[in-house]
């Protein structure tokens, strides 16, 4: 990137960086996600680190938040509340260690060696407490890091947050309990006398916030988003009864003048804070080294899903706080901290052009080839657009800044367009007249545009990956490059032609070698049968996925289909009104349906499978009985007893069927921590939503 190309897309960034921390921190409205913002930051300071020449004073990078809301008193703090900078990967955190050890050899003073402090980083509202000689006198809002909102009264609402430090007897009974040193004692009593103040992260417990959009949901009103928008706005109210009514928390993370009190390291502080009676996070951790750290962000990233509150990542702090003076502040940020995010489910990158993919049906998909960037932890360089009418709908043209979702194991889609970043070179994409792979004519059906050749190459090798993929045989160490190879070679035509490899036919293929001959084949004749519905699935019929999968299978079980024998027979004889007169099966698919299973290319791939051994069963719950029979049931969130997919297997054999998304047709609602946008389409629909536990009593 030249340096007039820099210039240009960082005044961009700055705008739009801006423009989002001033609805959030003055108006109290969310345009994007944190992790939206969050990448435009980053994407911004690291062009400033490249061109330092371009930095200002008035960049994002170098200052924390907006100016306060005018509803309450200003509070100038007595030392800033500072920000923290990001790091988004192991690769960042050794850069950000690298740095401040070359800094403190720099400073031609003794250094011992570093260690860390780690500890939640908890997704609330950052506040300031006062006490006057062991007693709350001021509560803030950090407001821009250095002037804030006096919240005092709505602060005190809060039950973690002492009124009156705990006495010299307490700490000391305390201290013993907890086998901490005799200094600690000595800093507990200084901070009893004078000025006293702590930092720390409001936040809104998930089972509080969720009781609150109950409530809200009987009155009629409206829902809130999430735990973090709404604990910002709940200590924001001017009737302090109001917050005292929406149940929130808090943490304390740091002591603001920790040498005034003696204390030596950053862990003291948060010692010296449970000895006074506040609330600490019990995940904090010391850790001796970078690598520890890597461990316990692994270790938290892991318990997220159930911990009772949002946290974004973890904080990681050097210990030693004579050595994290030393290292100073850059801009609005203390050098020696840093915010190890994770990885978020959305980011923003730039569209370097449009390609189209060819599916087993023939249907051309426009993909996104993006400058690559990290989402969900996983390095994405290609997005899904859909089809046309979406390119079209969402404006996307190929140079635009536009906003990547990848939520747990879904496609990478491009989900907006940020047009007030577009350059002046964009331009704009139509689907191709020609099939990009074996230029036989293409149609418009609908919203999709459709290759009409049936040999086409593209579709056969389609076909066989959703054959194989998670959700139909799923058999696992099988990639699209292992597929390419094996059509390449002629070694199969179709998903059949995988049952008939030996180990000899593969360990001569180049990069090959016995134990991944022997795995790949293990692997493939270890998912030799299957559910009827994930075998009707697989079969890659035109408008059936699983959901109508299992539908279909519900029906051939009343037929009393129990081979594949039996399944050709049975839909054979069926006419296209029977097919189309299976529930939740409409005109077009029964349709489709019926042109399947009475094409004899389709038959003889039935009957290809039958004869190298593939057979299926049927699960008692597609007999239609059990007690989720005729129920559809949604899952969002984790599950702390089983997986998602046992938990969906669980409901087929009680009948039910499973959905990846809430409607009109949804029954049941199972939602577990980290329950996101399904759970709020619930509420908005009024499905009924139950917990994990009583599902489990349902599934007994």
């Amino acid at each position: 990137m030249t340096r007039g190309q820099a210039k240009e897309r960082i005044s961009k960034l700055r705008h739009e960086v801006e423009r989002y921390r001033y609805a959030y921190h003055v108006l109290d409205k969310s345009l994007v996600s944190d992790s939206v913002s969050d990448s435009l930051k980053h994407e911004l300071a690291t062009l400033e680190e490249q061109f330092p020449d371009l930095v200002t004073p008035d960049s994002p990078t170098q200052r924390v938040g907006g100016k306060p809301l005018e509803k309450f008193k200003k509070v100038v703090h007595a030392t800033p509340m500072l920000s923290l900078t990001d790091a988004f990967g192991l690769d960042e955190l050794v850069t950000w260690e690298d740095r401040i050890k070359k800094l403190l050899a720099d400073s031609r003073q003794p250094t011992a060696d570093l260690d860390y402090y780690a500890e939640p980083k908890t997704d609330g509202l950052a506040v300031s407490l006062v006490y006057e000689d062991g007693v709350l006198v001021t509560g803030a809002t950090r407001g821009d890091g250095l002037t804030g909102e006096e919240v005092t009264q709505n602060l005190k609402t809060i039950e973690a947050i002492p009124l009156r430090l705990a006495d010299t007897e307490t700490v000391k009974q305390s201290a013993k309990d907890l086998g901490l040193a005799e200094i600690l004692i000595e800093a507990a009593q200084r901070a009893l006398h004078g000025r006293f103040e702590v930092r720390g992260e409001a936040f809104f417990p998930i089972k509080a916030f969720e009781g609150l959009n109950r409530a809200q949901q009987a009155k009629g009103q409206p829902t809130f988003a999430n735990p973090r928008n709404t604990v910002a706005g709940s200590i924001r109210q001017l009737d302090p009864k109001v917050t005292a009514s929406r149940k929130l928390d808090c943490f304390i993370y740091a002591v603001a003048q920790p040498e005034r009190v003696g204390l030596q390291t950053h862990q003291g502080e948060h010692q010296l804070a449970r000895l006074l009676g506040f609330r600490v996070n019990p995940y904090d951790e010391l850790c001796p080294d970078l690598a520890t750290v890597e461990k316990y962000h692994k270790k938290i990233a892991a318990k997220r899903a159930k911990l009772p509150y949002w946290i974004d990542g973890t904080v990681i702090t050097v210990n030693e706080t004579s050595l994290f003076r030393r290292l100073g502040v850059i801009g609005k940020a203390p050098r020696g901290s840093v915010a190890y995010k994770f990885a978020p489910e959305e980011a923003t990158t730039v569209i370097l052009g449009i390609t189209v993919q060819v599916g087993r049906t023939g249907a051309l998909t426009p993909v996104a080839v993006l400058k690559p960037t990290v989402v969900a932890g996983s390095t994405i360089s290609r997005a899904t657009l859909h089809n046309e009418d979406e390119v079209i709908r969402k404006d996307v043209r190929i140079g635009d800044t536009v906003v990547i979702h990848k939520a747990g194991d879904v496609i990478p889609e491009v989900e907006s367009v940020l047009t007030s970043m577009r350059p002046k070179r964009a331009r704009e994409f139509r689907m191709p007249t020609k099939c990009p792979v074996c230029a036989g004519k293409v149609v418009k059906e609908g919203a999709m545009h459709r290759c009409v050749n049936p040999k086409c190459p593209a579709k056969d090798r389609q076909r066989i990956r959703h054959f194989i993929a998670r959700g139909a045989f799923d058999i696992e160490g099988i990639g699209p490059k292992i597929i390419e190879k094996f059509v390449e070679l002629g070694l199969i035509t179709d998903a059949a032609d995988l049952y008939k490899l030996e180990k000899g036919d593969i360990e001569p293929i180049e990069r090959f070698g016995e134990k991944s001959a022997e795995n790949i084949y293990i692997s493939i004749q270890s998912r030799k049968k299957v559910p009827l519905d994930r075998l009707l699935f697989a079969l890659g019929i035109r408008h059936v996925g699983d959901i109508t999968a299992q539908a279909l299978a519900r029906e051939l079980a009343a037929h009393k289909v129990h081979s594949i024998d039996d399944l050709i027979h049975v839909t054979q004889a069926m006419t296209v009104e029977e097919f189309q007169r299976i529930p939740d099966v409409g005109p077009v698919v029964g349709k489709a349906m019926y042109d399947y299973f009475h094409d004899q290319m389709s038959v003889r791939f039935l009957r290809k499978l039958k004869e190298v051994g593939v057979s299926f069963e049927v699960p008692k719950g597609l007999k239609g009985k059990g007690k989720l029979a005729g129920k559809t049931v949604v899952f969002t969130g984790s599950l702390a007893s089983m997986s998602r997919e046992e938990g969906e297997e669980k409901v087929r054999e009680l009948g039910g069927i499973t959905a990846d998304s809430v409607t009109k047709k949804t029954d049941y609602v199972v939602a577990g921590p980290g329950a996101g946008e399904k759970l709020d389409k619930a509420r908005q629909l009024g499905k009924t939503v139950i917990s994990e536990k009583d599902f489990l009593e349902t599934i007994r």
